[in-house]
């Protein structure tokens, strides 16, 4: 009998037991996180890193966390004075034996671990589920495949990778005998959804999408965004990235390689439009619409949001008298709206998915279908860093992948760090030419194992 994921997780409270689980990012959604996970039966935070570990104590005390319940592990000497009293470790080169055994202690007795450093989380041999909440792509990789080659199950927010690297991931994760894949609640997999719902149907998709809630601006900045990200509780870099729209782009990108579905073109279209108008919007251009073809990824800036979309049709009749009469309207496009996504919160339902039947919410079954390629925010000069998703210098475009390959254009996954090697006008897109790339990191070293797999 296959139980529901709630009673899976009561029925393993009740034997005494839980999943153990660790969070990297104690931003905004981390933090939610952690103070929703620690109110649900069956499943616990064991772990967290965060690069500030006297933040990451503070924010834990803030979430009721008691310091008798914390240990903090660092590298880097920093602890505060107002966190001394907690117990702690210093890691200088490696970890010890007695470090090992005061981890698996601190487990044990249900202690928060909280790390300043990355590599010191895959040394708490008692997680079962990393939670990657950083939405940075390098750390994304690190924490990824660190997580797979350690046999852990990786659940991730951090799409900005996923649509990078994704299908490596989850060919590694597969042969390792774990669960990759991107998180419940965001746009994505909740979008994905009501593809699925379609799907089994037969029903045929049109176009799906999410929507924006606020006006795209491609040379928004973490300056010009100071104020309304502080307003918002968010980060200036991670609002920039909604702003500027790169954040559409990477989320409809990883829609779009985990069900074969296409940009009609590239950037989307992005229409001003409300719920009442989708389905005429998102129809074919002989039909009144945008739509160059069929089965298109897009997004929407109006009222939908926070809601993602999906407009679909039938071929037979029956099926659209049905739908008439259900008050769906007279045809023959059709909308499937969920007016909700719960970014975090949702996450426990990809934690427990993974863990109870080793299963993915949403992974890019396709490959890449879709890149991300970077575009100039402004006019670049040759000898420029660039600084990647949500700064001052680029954003990124969605755009078929063998049509970006083929180009040669960059992927915004790697821009970050790239010197550019000639001047670059505002608008245009960059090439992977254009840029001496960061050999030495670690997504661009995966990023090129990828490119020479059949995947």
């Amino acid at each position: 009998m296959m139980f529901s994921l709630y009673d899976k997780l009561q029925k393993l409270d009740s034997e005494g037991k839980s999943i153990k689980v660790a969070i990297v990012g104690l931003g905004q959604m981390g933090s939610s996180l952690v103070s929703q996970i620690r109110n649900l039966r069956g499943m616990d935070v064991i772990a967290i890193a965060n690069r500030d570990i006297n933040r990451a104590a503070n924010i834990a005390k803030n979430l009721g966390i008691r310091e008798e319940e914390i240990l903090l592990v660092e590298v880097d000497n920093k602890i505060s004075d107002k966190n001394k009293t907690i117990d702690s470790i210093s890691i200088k080169d490696s970890v010890d034996s007695k470090a090992k055994k005061k981890f698996e202690k601190a487990a044990r007795s249900g202690k928060v671990i909280i790390v300043d450093n990355l590599s010191l989380l895959f040394e708490i041999d008692q997680i079962d589920v990393v939670v990657d909440i950083t939405g940075s792509p390098e750390a994304g990789a690190y924490i990824a495949f660190n997580s797979i080659n350690n046999g852990k199950h990786i659940v991730t927010l951090n799409v900005e990778a996923d649509t990078t690297i994704g299908p490596l991931l989850k060919k590694s994760a597969d042969n390792a005998g774990v669960v990759y894949t991107v998180s419940a609640g965001d746009e994505p997999a909740a979008l994905k959804e009501l593809y699925d719902f379609a799907s089994v149907l037969n029903l045929e998709v049109i176009a799906a999408g999410k929507g924006k809630n606020n006006p795209l601006d491609k040379t928004a900045n973490p300056t010009t965004l100071k104020a309304y990200s502080k307003s918002k509780g968010t980060s200036p870099r991670m609002m920039t990235s909604f702003v500027d729209g790169t954040k559409s782009m990477v989320e409809m990108a990883c829609f779009s390689n985990a069900t074969g579905m296409i940009p009609d073109c590239r950037g989307m279209h992005g229409p001003k439009v409300n719920v009442c108008d989708l389905t005429k919007i998102f129809s074919l251009k002989k039909d009144g619409g945008i739509l160059d073809k069929k089965g298109v990824v897009d997004f929407a800036i109006g009222d939908v949001a926070p809601g993602v979309f999906l407009i679909y049709t039938s071929d037979q009749q029956i099926i659209r008298d049905e739908l008439k009469y259900l008050l769906f309207g007279d045809g023959p496009n059709y909308l499937l709206y969920r007016p909700y996504h719960l970014t975090s919160i949702e996450a426990p339902m990809s934690i427990a998915q993974a863990y109870f039947y080793g299963e993915p919410t949403i992974i890019p079954s396709n490959g890449l279908v879709s890149e991300v390629v970077t575009a100039a925010k402004r006019d670049l000069k040759c000898g420029e860093v660039l600084d990647g998703i949500g700064g001052y210098t680029v954003y990124g475009l969605i755009e078929l992948y063998d049509t970006a390959r083929k180009e040669g254009l960059l992927p915004i996954g790697l821009s970050e760090s790239c010197t550019l090697k000639c001047d670059i006008k505002k608008g245009k897109i960059l090439k992977c030419s254009d840029v001496n790339l960061v050999e030495d990191s670690m997504i661009l070293r995966l990023r090129k194992l990828q490119d020479n797999l059949v995947i």
